[in-house]
């Protein structure tokens, strides 16, 4: 089960479905691998101007992330058999979670109330 708290999102790859997660040192490796950003690089999915290379670094990145042993071109099967297509629409959804940061409000781990402010506003008004 993906853990939206560490930033882990489930997708299809290949022929099952695998959880992905983007950290500090895939990042750096990302942009170290790709050349590029990583602004750059989800740009260029915005833009549908990405490489075979980018999708599989991303991919395989994301899968060490979470946990997985992949070897890249285990990955680059992956992404052949599900498609270039998709694999990119992944690709920028496993991206959106380095700008976005961690889903907190949805289902939030913190004791009831724990977040929650009260209201300063007059009854009087």
């Amino acid at each position: 089960m993906a853990n939206q708290y560490k930033g882990e999102i489930k997708g299809s790859l290949g022929d099952k479905e695998r959880t992905f997660r983007l950290t500090f040192e895939s990042i750096v490796s990302i942009e170290n691998r790709t050349g590029k950003s990583i602004l750059d690089i989800t740009n260029s999915f915005g833009n549908n101007n990405y490489s075979m290379r980018d999708v599989v670094i991303i991919m395989h990145e994301a899968l060490k992330g979470a946990g997985g042993t992949f070897t890249q071109p285990t990955v680059g099967d992956m992404v052949m058999k599900t498609g270039l297509m998709k694999v990119a629409i992944l690709c920028s959804e496993v991206l959106m979670t380095v700008f976005v940061g961690d889903k907190k409000d949805e289902e939030s781990p913190l004791v009831q109330g724990e977040n929650e402010q009260p209201s300063t506003q007059s009854k009087n008004t």
